[in-house]
């Protein structure tokens, strides 16, 4: 140990580093060495020599003899190389000059850097032509002079080390093209105007509308209707269920002899022109043609037919599908779905229901329970405000309905004799009721619920 590089301050024990001139100072609390922050600039003794450290922060840089910047590590305690920046070469070139960290961003710093190490890797071959080593994959880029870039270099091996990584084929689209592509934003779609209501043509390839003339004045719609279903069906009107039979009257009423006919096939239409075009009604010969539209004085447009909603133009399609729909005749002895049903008779009094309304489900629990005994139930239907006390139960085959009315017709049921038929498919036996009646049967079944929960809540 060397004794004259330690020194007092005081009570404070300074040690100066021979080698590089740099003073420590001792803390007695934390037993360890600490930077002498006192001093300003520390250098070697030799104060004629090239100042070689320069204060940064809390630390110090150094230059050594091959040009190499360190940078002293406080918790080490040891030189470590620092990277290189812009205001540190000035510091090496020029020691004296006032050093200003505000001359340069970091980004350029960071730019500058980049530039510095691409360039130690760029080599010009006998054409000229500059390319780059990237240090950590080992791929090759060649510079553009046009477009002042550098794209991959694609030769055999730069396509094999492609596929090997990615497994497809390598694209010989620069890299910079690639970036200057933009995502095109898509095309703003611009709002239809809604035009003003005006008149417009017929689609005759759509028009199932023909005009009828010189008819019988005293013909009415039934007649019509009949005489031009001859060559196909017409269409009913959604609301009224009425055919679209149009007849053309004067101001006092009386048939003018001329009508309108909607068919719901295009088809018809053509039948029409070719049948009943010069036919005889009533020694009347009827003439038949394509129904065409004139606009007589100034467009109305209040008296344009109403726009059909969706759910009604779904609902038209289906019922006309419907009766264009074809079904196999029912077979030699098959017997009609309203065999399957059973109707069952003096069951109950609507009272019973009033008084307690929970036995109507009491009563449909036990039909379903005894009428099982028979066959498959499908369901139980109570008609509690019927007066005969009717009841029906849907079995799944008309053998299981007559089984259960060939055992359950005339026996007795809660000290009554019931009757059990067959349903006619006809007779309806639920009983509408008045708004004064379902009101006191809403009031009397609410009482009985606050009542059951009463009666809970006292259990408890």
């Amino acid at each position: 140990m060397n004794a004259s590089s330690y020194s007092y301050e005081g009570d404070v024990c300074i040690h100066t580093d021979p080698a590089t001139g740099y003073q420590y100072k001792w803390n007695a609390e934390e037993k360890k060495w600490e930077p002498n922050t006192k001093i300003e600039t520390q250098v070697t003794a030799d104060s004629n020599a090239e100042a070689k450290y320069e204060r940064v922060g809390n630390t110090y840089v150094y230059k050594d003899e091959s040009g190499r910047l360190l940078e002293w590590d406080l918790e080490a305690k040891e030189w470590k190389p620092k990277l290189e920046t812009q205001a540190i070469r000035r510091i090496a070139k020029n020691p004296d000059e006032e050093f200003d960290s505000s001359d340069e961003s970091g980004e350029e710093k960071l730019l500058e850097q980049k530039k510095s190490v691409i360039n130690h890797h760029v080599h010009v071959n006998s054409d000229g032509v500059k390319t780059y080593t990237d240090p950590s994959d080992g791929t090759i880029f060649e510079w553009d002079e046009e477009k002042k870039a550098w794209f991959p270099k694609l030769d055999e091996e730069f396509i094999a080390r492609y596929q090997l990584s990615y497994g497809g084929e390598a694209s010989t689209e620069p890299v910079a093209e690639l970036e200057k592509k933009k995502v095109e934003p898509p095309p703003k779609i611009e709002k239809k105007q809604v035009s003003e209501p005006n008149w417009f043509e017929v689609d005759q390839t759509k028009n199932t509308k023909v005009y009828v003339t010189n008819l019988p004045t005293e013909i009415n719609e039934e007649e019509i209707v009949e005489f031009m279903q001859k060559c196909g069906m017409i269409e009913k009107d959604l609301e009224t269920g009425k055919h679209k039979i149009k007849l053309y009257r004067n101001e006092n009423g009386q048939v003018k002899g001329d009508a309108l006919c909607t068919y719901i096939k295009i088809e018809s239409v053509e039948l029409a022109l070719k049948i009943l075009d010069g036919s005889v009604l009533k020694d009347k010969t009827v003439g038949v043609e394509r129904a065409t539209f004139t606009l007589k004085g100034n467009y109305d447009p209040t008296k344009k037919p109403r726009k059909r909603k969706k759910k009604d133009v779904e609902k038209l399609r289906k019922k006309q599908e419907k009766l264009f729909d074809w079904r196999p005749d029912k077979l030699r002895g098959e017997r009609a779905r309203n065999e399957n049903v059973v109707v069952l008779k003096r069951l109950f009094k609507p009272e019973e229901f009033d008084v307690n309304p929970a036995m109507l489900l009491e009563y449909q629990r036990d039909l379903r329970e005894e009428c099982a005994k028979f066959g498959h139930v499908k369901r139980v239907v109570i008609f509690d405000r019927n007066e005969e006390g009717a009841a029906q139960v849907f079995f799944k085959t008309p053998e299981e309905a007559d089984r259960c009315v060939e055992v359950l017709h005339g026996r007795w049921f809660a000290g009554q004799k019931i009757t059990a038929e067959t349903w006619d498919g006809q007779t309806k036996y639920r009983k509408d009721e008045t708004e004064e009646e379902k009101a006191a049967r809403l009031k009397k079944w609410s009482e009985f619920l606050t009542k059951e929960e009463q009666g809970e809540s006292d259990d408890d």
